[in-house]
């Protein structure tokens, strides 16, 4: 993301509002149904520490954001809008390792008729990979 966003200042901590990642950055916010939020980005989706409510208005601590995202904040210089960009990843996450919350490798495999498949070929949808084996 590069547009910069509203800051909003609730408690000392800077906010950004659910609906402006959304419209602006892509990234989209849901509350589960358990208890907490996931903050869903164009690479992974991950759970967040805390939200909170103004009224009809969802607010995100940019904080928060940024540690589940993997994302570097870089604020004006009154601290009144910020841009979320991609923090540069560092060697362990380069060797290919995928973590949870992340987009999952593109997988080959033969279904049991024979037919390979990709699991490129399911990208939006849940997948649910039965691994077995006998020995």
């Amino acid at each position: 993301m590069r547009r910069a966003l509203p800051v909003i200042v609730k408690g000392g901590e800077a906010h950004v509002a659910a609906a402006a990642l959304e419209r602006e950055a892509g990234i989209v916010i849901k509350k589960l149904r358990a208890r907490g939020f996931v903050a869903c980005g164009a690479e992974q989706c991950a759970p967040l520490k805390s939200a909170l409510t103004d009224g009809d208005t969802l607010l995100v601590t940019v904080a928060g954001l940024s540690e589940a995202l993997n994302l570097t904040a870089n604020f004006d210089e009154n601290r009144r809008h910020v841009a979320l960009v991609p923090a540069s990843r560092n060697a362990s996450n380069a060797a290919g390792v995928a973590r949870v919350g992340s987009i999952a490798p593109n997988l080959r495999l033969t279904k049991l008729d024979g037919t390979p498949v990709s699991l490129d070929e399911f990208r939006g949808q849940r997948v649910l990979i039965n691994s077995w084996a006998s020995w």
